[in-house]
């Protein structure tokens, strides 16, 4: 599986036990039929949430990630998002932000060696943005493994998940779902983890284990997913543990573009 270095998108997590209760099946109200509305109801609202992401493991070519940011909705979904993103990596720690707003793209990243020394930087210039337009890879989309994707809520729905008391998070009561689906498809692009239900469209597929955390509302708190990254001709799996957490639903974020003077179309 081949990612950029040092992508963006993504963030760094709070590590919380969470205790669980008995296995229930779900009234109406705790379905995830629910959630998707609850989330959608926010979009049409042109609402926003903050994340954090933490992620461990995975495919070779793949660094242990966490970071941090806010998406911006409109009715469709995530419209605009801002992330920085901190990876290790062999030699030495990577640093990105990205700005997505519609399909106008802002980046800049740099590798660092533990001695201080740039190892690469994009844009050449610390400081300075580079620009792009129609990225595909940074666009949020229905293929993200996600707690707050419904294209990805109605996938596990449709292949059974449990509901059972999911204890308190961060002073918020909370329904547990549950379960696993398998996919033939999963990979990774700008914009986070990605899923696929088609056939023979990629090298790695498998199960994913996910359970996700919502408040009275029906808004996630927290999602969690460990996948088995598997080869399509074979051999050992590769295992990806995910973690996501959200926060202050509804509150005012502001997104925009860097100055134009920092602007560069350097890649």
């Amino acid at each position: 599986m081949k990612r950029m270095s040092v992508a963006l998108v993504v963030a760094g997590l709070l590590s919380v036990t969470i205790p669980g209760g008995a296995v229930h099946a779900a009234p109406e109200s705790e379905s995830l039929d629910s959630v998707v509305k609850a989330i959608k109801k926010q979009f049409a609202k042109k609402s926003s949430v903050r994340f954090s992401v933490k992620r461990r493991g995975g495919p070779p070519a793949t660094w242990d990630m966490k970071a941090s940011g806010a998406y911006r909705f409109r009715a469709s979904g995530v419209y605009a998002a801002d992330t920085t993103e901190i990876t290790q990596e062999p030699e030495g720690t990577g640093r990105s932000r990205g700005i997505s707003i519609g399909r106008e793209f802002y980046s800049q990243a740099y590798v660092r060696s533990k001695g201080g020394k740039y190892i690469w930087k994009s844009p050449s210039t610390v400081g300075k943005w580079t620009y792009g337009r129609n990225l595909a890879g940074v666009i949020w989309g229905e293929d993200l493994i996600n707690g707050i994707n419904p294209g990805f809520l109605k996938l596990v729905a449709s292949h059974g998940a449990t509901s059972a008391d999911g204890g308190t998070f961060e002073g918020v009561k909370t329904t547990l779902h549950s379960g696993t689906v398998t996919v033939p498809e999963l990979g990774e692009r700008q914009a986070g983890m990605t899923f696929g239900t088609e056939e023979g469209g990629s090298m790695w597929g498998g199960p994913i284990t996910w359970k996700l955390w919502v408040g009275p509302d029906n808004l996630p708190r927290r999602f969690h997913a460990i996948m088995r990254f598997t080869r399509s001709e074979g051999g050992e799996a590769e295992t990806m543990t995910m973690n996501i957490i959200y926060r202050g639903w509804g509150t005012p974020v502001r997104i925009t573009a860097p100055p134009k003077h920092l602007i560069t179309d350097e890649w």
